[in-house]
């Protein structure tokens, strides 16, 4: 690899820019792959393929290429509502991934760089800490609190702005469920009624399961 191009995929990264080296494995050739932008001439007759490849944000061989793809993609950004103590557990799991971890809670006394050290924490309510948070599609939100007036707005949020992961708990088992998917009040009873089949959850009764799409 030449130490141009090395340099470029370094600031790059830094940046934390999505992009691809797209590699020509016959004669070694490579350059660098952003979308919406040009491509070099060595590999203009493969763009399409390539971007396929690239909105798969998956590494490999080009089906009947010599063309190998290599997807460099933001890191991943988990939003965990509610310092509860499951909390901790889901932070020191998203640290050994090397996920970008932020931590949403009002309440002070929970969300504390004590309990949670080197954590981004915002300690506000959801809509004014989502302001201060860059989301994309490579975000996930999951949501401990039981508090609908703290746990709600933000699972709206996620899932008006189609983060690739929206979990929370249930009421009355502490079982992490996944809404990621759901998109009006129909799908979101649907699904909730199986849950309740597994989870003796009575989704009728239950004001707080009613209230993620008002």
């Amino acid at each position: 690899m030449k130490k141009e191009l090395l340099k470029e995929i370094i600031e790059r990264k830094e940046k934390k820019i999505e992009f691809a080296i797209v590699t020509n494995l016959e004669n070694g050739e490579s350059c660098i792959f952003e979308k919406n932008k040009s491509i070099d001439n060595n590999f203009e007759k493969y763009k399409e393929k390539i971007i396929s490849q690239f909105d798969k944000k998956k590494n490999g061989i080009i089906e009947d290429t010599n063309i190998f793809v290599e997807t460099y993609i933001r890191p991943i950004k988990v939003i965990i509502v509610g310092a509860v103590h499951i909390a901790q557990y889901i932070v020191n799991f998203a640290k050994s991934l090397n996920f970008e971890i932020s931590i949403i809670d009002p309440r002070g006394y929970f969300a504390s760089e004590q309990r949670f050290p080197g954590i981004k924490i915002i300690n506000k309510w959801p809509k004014e800490a989502f302001a201060e948070i860059t989301m994309d599609q490579n975000t996930a939100l999951i949501a401990l609190t039981h508090d609908p007036k703290i746990d709600d707005p933000a699972l709206q949020h996620a899932l008006k702005n189609n983060f690739f992961y929206t979990g929370a708990l249930v009421v009355k088992k502490r079982t992490l469920i996944d809404v990621r998917g759901l998109r009006n009040q129909d799908l979101l009873m649907n699904k909730l009624i199986k849950f309740s089949d597994l989870l003796e959850l009575n989704w009728e009764e239950d004001p707080r399961l009613k209230l993620l799409f008002q």
